[in-house]
């Protein structure tokens, strides 16, 4: 069993769940905001805990700025430096809206909008993290399946942050690219000058 699939993981995200369809029901049940939130943060990565707090700013307006702050403090440090601004600028603000750029994959009563990044709509960058990780096993390892899964995964998703992620560490152990990764930068790069 990988650490990803540890018990305390499991029995969090099985508990994200529970309260996910608790919202579902009563969307301003602030008890269950805060539960899930707890739970978000006893998860890896931040787009469970992302998730969770725009479901709270979705779900609470201006009047509940104290419970927004808690929650936004409890969590800030967890969120990327740009997303903690973007909730700190939104706690005296009126609820936001169900469409929002700040909504994850997790998120229940939030919805992802149509402005972010192609990557971000189709993978997080948790997962960009994890798959670039895996794939300088799977170079170490002489893993071409994986290697070429990898590469198809960033061409097909646009995923430049994996790719980036895992080209950088490569460069940095002085290994040479392997087969493909030259025309895969070369393709990222393109719609990069298209978008």
């Amino acid at each position: 069993m990988s650490a990803v699939d540890s018990t305390p993981i499991r029995q969090a995200r099985l508990a994200l769940r529970e309260f996910a369809r608790q919202l579902m029901r009563e969307p301003a049940n602030v008890t269950v905001h805060r539960q899930r939130l707890a739970m978000a943060l006893q998860m890896p990565g931040v787009e469970p805990v992302q998730g969770a707090l725009a479901d709270l700013f979705v779900a609470v307006g201006a009047d509940e700025q104290a419970l927004k702050r808690q929650a936004w403090a409890n969590v800030r440090l967890r969120l990327a430096p740009h997303v903690a601004r973007w909730f700190e600028a939104q706690i005296d603000q009126p609820a936001l809206s169900r469409i929002t750029p700040l909504a994850t994959r997790w998120s229940v009563l939030a919805r992802p909008s149509a402005d972010i990044s192609t990557r971000a709509r189709r993978c997080s960058s948790d997962d960009s993290r994890t798959l670039a990780a895996a794939v300088l096993v799977a170079v170490a390892q002489a893993d071409r399946a994986g290697q070429q899964a990898f590469l198809h995964h960033c061409v097909t998703c646009q995923d430049k942050l994996a790719f980036m992620l895992a080209r950088r560490a490569l460069l940095k152990s002085g290994a040479p690219l392997p087969e493909g990764w030259h025309q895969v930068s070369h393709a990222l790069e393109q719609t990069l000058a298209l978008t």
